[in-house]
């Protein structure tokens, strides 16, 4: 029996109140990330990208269709049963890294984790692994501040995975980034898509770096077209 891909949408329609009628942000979405495969989701402002992270996060519930992380429908969990599946499965990339001010580099980890109910030593040896990892061993004990602007997204990138996810979102990982910068992250999350096996989607307006990806998707209109496979 064939193991199930850690994210699966499946004709999934979002729509939202405007006005005296309704907007559709997505529309009979069906997409599939296998583990180790980064996925590109890319398009226009307003074609429904941010939509389709937040549905597949299970931040919004859609009004029809699927969302399946790692074998398990969402549809009939509740609330909490979703922020549990969440906080296990699922790790989230946000455009800024909204860091903690106070906290350094390997606090902004353990913390996390402590969220989880995990030991602090198990906090602390997996901090260090996956800041070595992003290449922060050295500003494990720098705050937020200390940082340059694509340490902070390694440190945020970092984050995400202490929960040993089996799906990352990414919402924009280079918006804030220079050319180079932004290059080093986007290879940076192509090798922990590999490396721990994730199921990856990545928001991106950088279509420079699509050819570091397994699959592209195009957005326009709520609509998906069909994800086509890159030369890596």
């Amino acid at each position: 029996m064939s193991t199930p891909a850690p994210l699966n949408l499946l004709n999934v329609t979002l729509q939202y109140p405007d006005g005296g009628g309704t907007t559709t942000a997505l529309d009979r979405v069906s997409l599939t990330a296998e583990a180790g495969q980064l996925v590109a989701l890319v398009g226009p402002s307003g074609s429904g990208k941010s939509s389709l992270l937040a549905t597949a996060a299970t931040l919004v519930r859609p009004n029809t269709g699927q969302v399946v992380i790692d074998g398990t429908d969402t549809a009939g969990l509740k609330d909490k049963e979703l922020t549990t599946l969440r906080r296990e499965k699922v790790g989230i990339i946000f455009q800024q890294p909204n860091l903690l001010p106070s906290l350094t580099a390997v606090e902004q980890l353990t913390i996390s984790h402590h969220l989880r109910g995990k030991s602090a030593k198990a906090a602390g040896s997996r901090a260090a692994e996956l800041l070595d990892i992003v290449g922060l061993s050295a500003s494990a004990g720098k705050l937020p501040h200390q940082l340059s602007g694509g340490q902070r997204q390694r440190v945020n990138i970092a984050r995400a995975l202490m929960g040993s996810p089996k799906v990352l979102l990414v919402d924009e990982p280079t918006a804030a980034l220079d050319h180079e910068r932004s290059a080093s992250i986007i290879a940076l999350l192509r090798q922990v898509t590999t490396e721990f096996s994730v199921a990856t989607v990545m928001v991106t307006h950088d279509t420079e770096f699509v050819p570091l990806t397994d699959v592209v998707a195009t957005m326009r209109d709520g609509r998906l077209t069909t994800p086509v496979l890159t030369d890596v």
